[in-house]
């Protein structure tokens, strides 16, 4: 079973998927506890060329990256997991 936060709203759901990010994003799969941090591929190259700039390397171990920040999509992330 896939529980997703409380606060992932339709207003939310609209955000991330506009912005290409959602960061922090608990959710709780049969019992075990996971955050990830979603991003859409042209945000991710922005996010890591930023970074690397700045601080020369980007880490980011709770990446994934989807063709579109949506529920759907992160749905059928987390229920391959």
């Amino acid at each position: 079973m896939i529980q997703l936060p409380d606060w992932y709203d339709d207003l939310l759901q609209f955000e991330s998927e506009a912005k290409g990010i959602i960061l922090n994003f608990s959710v709780t799969i049969n019992n075990r506890h996971y955050t990830f941090n979603f991003y859409d591929p042209v945000r991710f190259v922005q996010d890591a060329n930023h970074e690397i700039t700045d601080n020369g390397y980007f880490q980011d171990k709770n990446a994934v990256i989807l063709e579109k920040v949506t529920k759907k999509n992160i749905i059928q992330y987390l229920s391959k997991l």
